[in-house]
């Protein structure tokens, strides 16, 4: 087998168009386009996944990713809060793609609508999924979706080091 055949496996679009499901449901209301593009590169870093799975519907983007050793190690490190989804940018740029993807399998199966901003056609339910790993991975998702919501897109770029054009 293949490294791009193993690859297609893992990174499958209907299993990646499920996350992206999950987190316009958690986001609440219409989501900007661009968004969207930033979900799959943190939801696949391991170590973002497990501190959004412990997420609340009171969660923002810097209690849920800033560390809580103090600020010891970032002067010792040089570690900016930012550090527990480090090696965004080149997952986001690896994943563009596959976003593109997703968003049209979204569309064609009417469960999204694209005009000004997406819109959830119908919901997923994260809740619904008895395989834990799915379920957790989804729960993630709609979390990330719900701290996203907490704050405005030039905090959250800014956040993760991406320049609007």
């Amino acid at each position: 087998m293949s490294l791009k055949h193993i690859k297609n496996l893992s990174l499958n679009p209907y299993t990646m168009s499920k996350i992206i499901q999950n987190f316009i449901e958690g986001y609440g209301s219409p989501v900007e386009f661009k968004l969207l593009f930033y979900v799959l590169p943190i939801i696949l870093s391991k170590d973002a996944r497990a501190r959004l799975i412990k997420a609340r519907k009171t969660s923002r983007m810097d209690t849920i990713f800033k560390k809580k050793e103090g600020y010891r190690d970032y002067e010792k490190l040089k570690l900016s809060p930012q550090s527990h989804i480090s090696g965004f940018l080149e997952r986001y740029s690896e994943l563009k793609d596959l976003t593109k993807t997703v968003v049209i399998i979204l569309v064609n199966e009417e469960k999204i609508s694209i005009g000004n901003s997406v819109i959830l056609i119908k919901k997923d339910n994260y809740s619904k999924y008895k395989n834990l790993n799915i379920n957790e991975l989804l729960r993630s998702a709609f979390y990330l979706g719900v701290v996203f919501k907490s704050c405005s897109i030039e905090e959250l770029e800014y956040y993760l080091g991406v320049r609007s054009n």
